[in-house]
């Protein structure tokens, strides 16, 4: 059996275990929520039995524990319930494979060999750490599968966004997907919902794909297929091209019998780490929870409640004006005017703070990676792979890139102008291309039409806003008879109402309500009054009044 070198650091870090390894604590209990501006943190997502919690695991071997305490689901239940968390602190080093008997590096060996090769024909040996032996403190999320047989996917998906809000912020989100399963209907309910839910993530989507084996590799080459080409333009297919995040093709599960296997997957894990070093860390206060089906029915009964409450309303105030003079009519009307447009400026207020500021947007990323190979020399004829240029193109200003290089390798040319980026990445000689890079935009540049809209709506508010409040004093200094404080009290409550209502009606809500609506949305037994009330009580505390006082 194959065993796996350790990590060349000694580094004491937060999040290792007892036990002196850096991989996952095999014992303690780890809270919820990496923070500070060194930890990395990572959401993973993905069907269920598709790779999640064995990419978690395979992640910590390569950081250096041999027996990572994470639970591995099969079939079609999910073994993980909750969003769990796994610090990892590592640098990042690459593997190769070593003559036993020489102690050299091996070379200029065929795929279909290198497959065949045991312990007695190579030694997985780790390379030097990059980056000076910097450590990287990771935190990865693991969360519970989607198309669990024990749940729906919409509540899955609504727990975990739900409890990821509770993050300072977030590095990056991938998404599992086992080699084996196509790109079907559950894939596309996940992946609309994910793009409606966290736009600031979606671009930056990195898709692993999981048992990526070496013999089916192997088998695929014989036939003169490129399986890792095949699979990206069935996702390109699926997504109607909706999406430049990176791809990685990794074995979870390597034969620990096989050198070669062991070593495809840890310089995968060793690729996909130091891309995830890159990321930048993303706010993710805005982020909404799209409602499922069966939430729109509690939704339904919380309207129906609040419909009768404004229909109440409006026959106290109709039967209270009935024999009102027509300025006193008109002063309720106005009121309650001045009252919904002062509303209606404060939601404007709001979005306009939310998306006017500095933070950063990801885009997309771009990937190269092409290894040299024994057919690159005898084939080809070249000792070094040709340079690659290297484009990206955005629908908004790019403000930032951040890029990453293997061994051997750097980026040459950069040119950001606007919208574009070009560059050219070249490798050494015998050494394999390798390099990300993620384009970042900022709210501000990736909103400038959307600000520009709500400042003018806010200046039309503001300006209404001034002519109501002027012609009400014109209307009152006249000496018109007054409303009284209970009318007043009744047109404000009318306006409240109706803007609870618009509210509840809308399709999503901010994740931050979750932890309090979750028991409402997934309560299995029918909804009382009480419950009702309740609900309405997080939207609006004064509208769950008046619905207890109407019970």
């Amino acid at each position: 059996m194959v065993s796996t070198p350790p990590p060349q650091y000694t580094e004491s870090v937060p999040g290792s275990s007892s036990n002196g390894t850096n991989g996952f604590p095999n014992d303690a209990k780890v809270p919820l929520g990496g923070d500070g501006p060194k930890r990395i943190n990572v959401l993973i997502l993905g069907e269920t039995a598709n790779g999640k919690s064995t990419l978690v695991k395979q992640l910590g071997i390569y950081g250096g524990n041999p027996d990572p305490k994470v639970k591995i689901g099969f079939g079609n239940e999910s073994c993980t319930k909750t969003v769990g968390s796994h610090p990892m602190s590592t640098n990042l080093r690459s593997y190769r494979l070593d003559d036993p008997s020489s102690g050299r590096p091996i070379k200029n060996v065929s795929y279909s060999d290198l497959v065949d090769y045991t312990d007695d024909d190579a030694v997985l040996v780790a390379g030097d750490p990059e980056e000076d032996g910097k450590v990287y403190h990771f935190d990865l999320f693991d969360t519970p599968g989607l198309d669990d047989s024990e749940g729906n996917d919409m509540e899955i998906m609504a727990d975990i966004i739900g409890r990821i809000g509770d993050l300072p912020h977030l590095n990056a989100v991938i998404y599992v997907r086992s080699m084996e399963i196509p790109f079907g209907n559950s894939f596309n309910r996940f992946y609309d919902y994910l793009e409606r839910c966290m736009p600031m993530l979606f671009g930056g989507l990195i898709i692993v794909h999981s048992r990526f084996t070496t013999e089916r590799v192997a088998e695929a080459k014989e036939k003169g297929i490129d399986l890792a080409e095949d699979r990206r333009e069935a996702f390109r297919r699926a997504t109607k091209g909706r999406n430049n995040g990176a791809h990685f093709f990794m074995d979870n599960e390597p034969d620990p019998y096989s050198p070669f296997a062991m070593m495809q997957s840890l310089n995968s894990c060793h690729q996909l780490l130091r891309l995830l070093s890159r990321q930048l860390p993303l706010k993710i206060s805005n982020i909404k929870l799209l409602k499922a089906p069966n939430m729109t029915t509690l939704d339904t009964k919380v309207l129906l409640a609040l419909t009768r409450l404004q229909a109440s309303l409006k026959r106290t105030i109709d039967k209270t004006m009935a024999d009102a003079s027509r300025s006193k009519t008109q002063l309720l009307r106005g009121k309650r005017e001045l009252h919904r447009l002062t509303s209606k400026l404060a939601e404007y207020q709001a979005e306009l703070a939310q998306l006017d500021q500095p933070s950063e947007i990801v885009l997309g990323t771009k990937t190269v990676a092409e290894a040299y190979t024994l057919e690159t020399f005898f084939v080809d004829g070249k000792l070094w792979l040709d340079k690659r240029d290297v484009s990206f193109d955005s629908d908004c200003v790019i403000s930032h890139v951040q890029k990453s290089a293997g061994r051997g390798c750097r980026w040459l040319d950069e040119d950001r102008r606007g919208t574009t980026w070009r560059a050219t990445l070249k490798s050494s000689i015998v050494r394999s291309m390798d390099g990300e890079a993620t384009f970042y935009t900022t709210s501000q540049l990736k909103h400038k039409g959307e600000i520009r809209l709500l400042n003018g709506q806010i200046k039309d508010l503001k300006d209404a806003i001034a002519f109501h409040t002027h012609s009400l004093a014109e209307t009152e200094q006249e000496g018109a008879e007054g409303l009284g404080a209970g009318v007043e009290k009744l047109g404000l409550d009318a306006e409240r109402v109706a803007r609870t209502i618009e509210v509840v009606q809308r399709d999503s809500f901010d994740a931050g309500l979750w932890p309090v609506l979750r028991k409402y949305y997934l309560g299995r037994d029918v909804p009382t009054v009480t419950d009702v009330v309740e609900f309405v009580r997080v939207y609006d505390p004064e509208t769950a009044v008046l619905m207890s006082q109407q019970a």
